[in-house]
């Protein structure tokens, strides 16, 4: 846990929907010195930590977060339950006024998760919309039904020009103020390297009582299929209207397979992957 001399490192976790940003704040919070909320900025509600959604949290309701955004997170950075570091995510187009006051904000340290298979996102994104359901977190046991989507090679495309906007947008305004920030790949959230490089970015140890290697636990589980073809009805339609283009090789791109737990490996200084 945190010494009480020293303030809570502070970050945020910048991403696109549907990159395994629930994922991401789910293993940083199972950290016995990480306390990391999901979505505090998020339209519909005010999403806690996991573990913190029972009401033991009260930073003030959507009206006032939305009429005082710069008060909410003073409220939550000093929420900090003794923990060494303290963050939560936000994601692109949301919250204008939250985004603006964090990016400038050279304290907070930023986090940038992207998936690299764009079609799983997009594809992700269609049947989170249609479903309605936005976090797959308990047993597998619940596992609902395999959506199956019709995907519009053309909407895919101004899809992935708008996110790829997004991520080089939140880079430059990052670099033109001299902020570093971390890089994670979504399909790399299993790997005990980059696990280890996140946790030495926020300052908390990759390693627990007698040297033992720290393990992050997954708070859900992985909702749909690794295949495409198992997924997009208009598969070999979507194929053909992709071939040539830079999005073809996500067809056949290889997902982050489920995972139930990582544990951190131990990095030197000279292998971080901050800009």
């Amino acid at each position: 846990m945190a010494d009480s001399r020293f303030a809570p490192v502070r970050f945020v976790i910048l991403a696109q929907a549907r990159t395994g940003s629930n994922l991401l704040c789910g293993l940083l919070n199972s950290h016995p010195e990480v306390l990391c909320h999901h979505g505090l900025f998020n339209s519909e509600g005010i999403h806690y930590a996991l573990d913190h959604r029972d009401g033991s949290f009260d930073f003030g309701s959507m009206t006032d977060r939305d009429r005082d955004p710069a008060g909410f997170l003073d409220r939550v950075w000093s929420t900090d339950l003794s923990c060494r570091a303290v963050g939560f995510k936000i994601n692109r187009a949301e919250h204008a006024a939250a985004s603006a006051l964090v990016m400038s904000d050279a304290g907070v340290r930023k986090v940038l998760l992207r998936r690299r298979n764009r079609i799983k996102t997009y594809v992700s994104a269609l049947i989170a919309e249609r479903s309605r359901t936005w976090e797959s977190y308990g047993s597998t046991a619940f596992h609902p039904p395999t959506e199956r989507v019709s995907v519009d090679a053309t909407a895919l495309k101004e899809y992935a020009a708008m996110v790829a906007e997004y991520y080089s947008s939140v880079e430059q305004a990052l670099s033109a103020s001299g902020q570093d920030y971390f890089c994670i790949d979504y399909e790399c959230l299993s790997s005990p390297a980059e696990i280890g490089r996140l946790l030495k970015f926020l300052d908390v140890s990759c390693a627990g009582p007698g040297l033992s290697r720290i393990a992050l636990t997954a708070p859900g589980f992985k909702r749909n299929p690794a295949d495409l073809r198992d997924i997009v009805t208009n598969f070999d339609q979507l194929s053909a209207e992709l071939r040539g283009s830079g999005l073809e090789i996500d067809l056949s791109y290889r997902d982050l397979p489920a995972l139930s737990v990582v544990h951190a490996e131990q990095v030197s200084g000279d292998s971080m992957n901050a800009a």
